[in-house]
């Protein structure tokens, strides 16, 4: 009879990216670690929402706060890192439209909002 031989993982080291979006099997990996960084994001929201004063500087971070997010869940929980870079940028495409919707109509909104409310 041969001998099975048991192959021992090497334990490498966990960059950003693993950590960010860990594959293991353990409860922690698959449950606490997306946790923590969701909340630590919107605990930002929150700490954004109430010591900065309002403008346009705080609709931004908010809109990136929420793109982070958005992304993260979209990464982790529609197993989007596993997916071709092609197949990726076919579902992340629409949301960088998006985007560029959501500035221009702010722009726009505001100038026709000087336009007739003169302020």
């Amino acid at each position: 009879m041969a001998a099975i031989e048991h192959s021992t993982e090497e334990k490498r080291p966990r960059g950003l990216i693993d950590f960010l979006l860990p594959s293991g099997h353990s409860v922690w990996d698959k449950v606490w670690i997306p946790f923590i960084i969701l909340f630590v994001i919107t605990a930002m929201e929150f700490l954004v929402a109430f010591t900065v004063p309002k403008g346009n500087p705080k609709t931004f971070v908010f809109v990136l706060m929420t793109l982070a997010k958005a992304f993260y869940i979209t990464g982790y929980f529609m197993h989007m890192r596993y997916e071709r870079a092609s197949m990726a940028l076919v579902i992340i495409s629409p949301m960088l439209l998006l985007m560029a919707l959501f500035v221009v109509m702010w722009y726009e909104g505001a100038k026709l909002f000087q336009l007739i409310f003169g302020g």
